[in-house]
């Protein structure tokens, strides 16, 4: 028995048999898209994929990694996955990227383990109770698309349709349309229910730990835990240079390393700390910031934690992972998040 046959035991039968449903209007949906969009999804149990013999492997290894290897949300089945398993160069195993699709949630991968371990997933609610489905699933994967990383997986696409429409807009569309018949056949079959407050609304405000919140704002494998080893390679002469004292825990960072040093910043459970490549280290207590002040300097490359007080962001980040990077700040030392 597999890791995702073992885990799926203890899902309740009755919440089994509506995403079995669901499962099945997926597949037949799936079976009318063009030739060309076959080889990148997967259903779970897929004996008659056109393209590949294995791949009910393909979405179980999909599943285990993207979902199992991570903590799944009570009773989370998954049902689709759009993407592919290549060769990890590092650790000589195969890795999935792409997008698996729950009944809650969207789970996005597009960077390889690398040396140090592997880079976590970030995922994002699905918009279950929403009064229009079809104009929040678009916006949703608008915002997904918009991060991830597509350069491989339009390859296996190939050219541009007979319409004119490009590989990343038609595997944009595909996303769209899945999540939109998960939505509506998720509120038609009772699992729940429109104009209801759903959990994308509450995660998308505030969440109760800082873990989920980043990986929720997209940027938990664009940011250091505590834990990561790079992280630890990076502080032994980064952390006496900024001053990081014994007792400090680190809540997390956003650091790179160039040919002159370390540099970026460190927000910790008493002060944000950051220093810039040939610059003085900058600290600023956690005590002395008002959270609702914290915000980008005009060219976003440092966050302004204190008037005149500019933290160095490390200068290849996107302005969403910038964003992220401020909105975890600001919300870990307003206390709506704890690490």
């Amino acid at each position: 028995m597999t890791a995702a046959e073992d885990y799926l035991r203890d899902i309740p039968a009755a919440h089994r048999a509506a995403t079995d449903t669901i499962v099945a209007k997926l597949a037949g949906w799936a079976k009318n898209l063009a030739a060309e969009l076959q080889p990148v999804v997967f259903l779970p149990g897929q004996t008659d994929h056109p393209v590949f013999d294995d791949a009910a492997r393909v979405f179980e290894d999909a599943a285990e990694q993207l979902l199992l290897a991570d903590a799944p949300r009570p009773n989370e089945v998954p049902l689709l996955f759009v993407g592919y398993h290549a060769m990890n160069r590092f650790t000589r195993k195969r890795q999935t990227l792409g997008f698996l699709v729950t009944d809650q949630r969207i789970v996005i991968q597009d960077k390889f383990a690398g040396v140090f371990g592997r880079e976590l997933p970030n995922y994002r609610m699905l918009p279950v109770t929403s009064v229009d489905p079809v104009a929040s699933s678009h916006a949703l994967i608008s915002s997904v698309g918009s991060a991830f990383d597509w350069s491989d997986m339009v390859k296996l696409i190939g050219a541009d349709s007979a319409e004119g429409h490009s590989p990343e807009f038609r595997l944009t569309q595909l996303l769209v349309d899945a999540v939109t018949s998960v939505v509506q056949l998720s509120q038609a079959l009772g699992l729940a229910v429109a104009g209801e407050p759903g959990e994308e609304e509450t995660e998308n405000s505030t969440a109760s730990e800082l873990v989920p919140r980043l990986a929720e704002l997209g940027i938990r494998s664009d940011v250091m835990l505590a834990d990561d080893p790079r992280l630890a390679k990076m502080l032994k002469k980064f952390g006496p240079k900024i001053g990081l004292g014994d007792g400090e825990t680190i809540a997390f960072a956003s650091l790179d390393k160039t040919f002159a040093g370390v540099y970026g910043i460190v927000v910790t459970d008493v002060a944000v700390r950051s220093c810039d490549l040939m610059e003085e280290p900058v600290v600023s207590l956690r005590s002395a910031i008002d959270p609702a002040s914290i915000k980008l300097d005009e060219k976003a490359k440092a966050i302004i934690a204190e008037p005149g007080v500019a933290h160095v962001l490390v200068s290849h980040l996107s302005a969403d992972v910038k964003d992220g990077i401020l909105t975890a700040m600001r919300e870990l030392i307003a206390g709506d998040v704890v690490a």
